[in-house]
């Protein structure tokens, strides 16, 4: 469970959490920590699986804008594919493949793309899974325009130390759920997200304002409340006011920095300590003056 606080206190600090009060109302849970991200690898020596964070918050809460915030944060944001620490997916490319049927009304707004059935979950637990054992995965491209996977285009993404995984449901399968190691969970009043969506629904999707609105009122306000909004008890931090919150973007970044720096330690010394335990292991077995053969 996490606590808030109403006092002018700005940080407060238990063995529970850590809770950045009004006007922010940051909060840090321990049960951050309670995952291990260790695994033992063929070779017996202990490594490190990705620090998987889960972001999840209502539509245009500004999910993706934190993640981005972020990345540059942390210096990833130019770094070529293979360089990169830190990493992000949208569940959004896990939207499943629509029935003829379906995708005649989602044309003319009315395929419910909020709700839970809208996701192809399995496909994302599977991916989920095959990243924290270390392995590339290739990522769908979801075409806005035509409510579907792209099926020539995808992101590859490489092993890296921390990904984020940024969608509205993230924390509804509870499968999907359990594998994060840290949940933020984006918290944006809804007036300023249907601010948001509507121009950008326009813009960049290329949806009319009747559409928007229309879907807006029967599709995305009752699926918020019902399956979105629940999974709130589930964050670990909640972040008001999205990427507008510095303070509360910066404090993650510090963690995050802090994982980052500890990984690069830990490699080193596994790096180090798997060449000496190789070095001082005889190739043969020899004895004085004689071969190495069996009797």
């Amino acid at each position: 469970m996490f606590r808030t606080i109403s006092q002018r206190t700005r940080v407060f600090a238990s063995r529970n959490c850590l809770v950045l009060g009004a006007p922010y109302k940051f909060i840090f849970s321990s049960r951050m920590a309670e995952k291990s991200v260790d695994f033992t690898n063929s070779n017996n020596i202990e490594s490190k699986t990705p620090f998987l964070i889960g972001v999840a918050g209502g539509t245009a809460s500004g999910k993706s804008t934190v993640c981005q915030r972020i990345m540059e944060k942390l210096g990833q944001q130019h770094k070529e594919q293979t360089e990169r620490r830190v990493v992000c997916i949208s569940q959004d490319s896990f939207y499943r493949t629509l029935a003829p049927s379906e995708r005649l009304r989602a044309e003319r707004g009315q395929f419910n793309f909020d709700h839970p059935d809208a996701f192809d979950d399995k496909k994302l637990l599977s991916v989920l899974r095959d990243i924290l054992a270390g392995k590339k995965v290739e990522v769908p491209e979801y075409d806005y325009i035509t409510n579907s996977i792209n099926p020539h285009r995808s992101h590859t993404i490489y092993p890296a130390d921390v990904v984020l995984i940024e969608g509205i449901l993230v924390f509804y399968f509870p499968e999907v759920r359990e594998l994060f190691h840290m949940k933020l969970f984006v918290d944006t009043d809804s007036d300023t997200r249907l601010a948001r969506r509507v121009p950008r629904d326009i813009m960049e999707r290329g949806r009319d304002l009747e559409q928007v609105l229309n879907q807006y009122m029967n599709f995305v306000k009752p699926a918020f409340e019902e399956f979105c909004l629940p999974t709130k008890k589930f964050a670990d931090v909640i972040i008001p006011r999205g990427a507008d919150n510095l303070v509360a973007i910066d404090l993650i970044v510090q963690h995050i920095s802090e994982y980052l720096k500890r990984s690069l330690v830990d490699k080193s010394l596994t790096a180090h300590e798997y060449a000496g335990l190789s070095s001082s292991v005889p190739s043969s077995p020899q004895r004085s003056g004689k071969s190495g053969r069996p009797h």
